[in-house]
């Protein structure tokens, strides 16, 4: 599908309308959705009314002490104003020019839009991504501020070096995975003759799996964890509890949700391919794989670790995989519970996990009723396959 060809489509039912100009204020905030490749929706996140707090609005880890509503709240103000790309081709440089800068900048961004009008705000799911306001189509997008753009992402983006390389340098530096990703969707990370953009959930991806590989070979020569830790954190109501079980790095998801026809199961265990896992089940073991080895590399220990994540309800399906991330990672930053022995830790395990233990491990093979630990198939562990 040409660019020509999605516009048109688009202004093909009902009378042709005056564009006007307004303007928005991003975060920043970018987000590349899917359409027919080579054409992609890119699309700046911005909100037409000026705040103090716009910063944190797509900076999730400024959310600490916010409750549910008031990020809600700070997502619906943010409109999805987007044009067609083409990804191969690049096209239109302007607006991948446009998007690069936004992404690169580390404060907030006045931009003007032409567009016939604004939808009413109302927050749309977004699979796998955090949820915003209504798609806007726009003919055009410019910057109209001047933005702060961060010296050590400009440098590190120029660099003719793969993708898994430059995310790695980024995290180091204290980027953040949403930061990261933001500059892989826009076609700023990899060979810079391979560049392209992406779909923003497919960015997330593969700079997780990218920090996942590279700190498997980080960690093959660290000590083993001296004890058995158990840590516990509640957000919104979801219950996240991981098992710290010294042994080769390895991170394995339970996940129950409670729902109107009963409860609902995930699990993904890492190395075991041949395991069928549902995409809500697979996209949340990604982000929490992503904060349990950031933990790892940052404590310079190998161990495995084992989430177990309970949902009463759906409501905060709503807020993807970031619930995942901060849950699993307030959960290894609580003061957690240390155990000299695997039947110690296994006893009090079961003493804190909602619901029963019986109901994580019923119906599942690689699971020996905690008979000890999860027995998990043979050759299963990740670094058994580096090399």
């Amino acid at each position: 599908m040409a660019l020509d060809q999605v516009q048109t489509t688009q202004m093909q039912f009902g009378q042709p309308t005056q564009n006007r100009s307004f303007t928005a204020f991003s975060p920043p905030g970018i987000i590349i959705e899917a359409a027919k490749y080579p054409v992609l929706m890119a699309g700046v996140l911005a909100s037409t009314e000026p705040s103090e707090w716009l910063s944190i609005h797509d900076h999730p880890e400024s959310w600490s002490g916010l409750n549910r509503e008031a990020i809600l709240r700070m997502r619906k103000q943010l409109y999805r104003f987007t044009i067609p790309i083409d990804a191969r081709a690049m096209e239109p440089r302007n607006v991948v020019d446009t998007l690069q800068t936004i992404a690169l900048s580390v404060s907030p961004v006045a931009i003007e839009v032409e567009t016939s009008s604004l939808p009413l705000r109302k927050l749309s799911a977004l699979g796998g991504q955090l949820p915003a306001s209504p798609c806007v189509d726009v003919k055009s997008i410019d910057i109209i501020s001047e933005p702060e753009i961060s010296r050590v992402a400009k440098t590190i983006t120029e660099q003719d070096i793969p993708a898994a390389e430059a995310a790695w340098k980024l995290l180091d530096y204290e980027y953040t995975l949403d930061q990261v990703a933001r500059l892989m969707s826009v076609g700023l990370l990899g060979m810079i003759d391979s560049r392209r953009l992406v779909p923003t959930r497919g960015a997330y991806k593969a700079v997780i799996d990218g920090y996942v590989s590279r700190s498997l070979i980080e960690l093959t020569e660290k000590p083993l964890a001296s004890s058995f830790r158990l840590g516990m954190s509640e957000l919104f109501g979801e219950n996240f509890t991981v098992l710290t079980q010294p042994g080769e790095p390895q991170v394995d998801y339970l996940r129950i949700e409670r729902t109107a026809d009963g409860l609902d199961h995930g699990v993904s265990i890492q190395g075991v391919k041949k395991l069928t896992t549902d995409s809500k089940t697979s996209v949340f073991s990604d982000h929490a794989r992503f904060s349990a080895y950031s933990d790892l590399v940052k404590r310079k220990e190998s161990a495995h670790l084992t989430i177990f994540h309970f949902s009463r309800n759906s409501n905060n399906s709503i807020l993807g995989p970031w619930l995942v991330r901060a849950g699993v990672k307030a959960a290894l930053e609580s003061n957690q519970v240390e155990l000299d022995t695997r039947e110690n830790a296994l006893m009090v395990l079961k003493s804190f996990l909602a619901p029963d233990i019986s109901v994580w491990t019923q119906d599942n093979p690689l699971l020996d009723n905690f008979g000890g630990a999860f027995k998990l198939v043979e050759n299963s562990s990740p670094l058994n396959r580096i090399g």
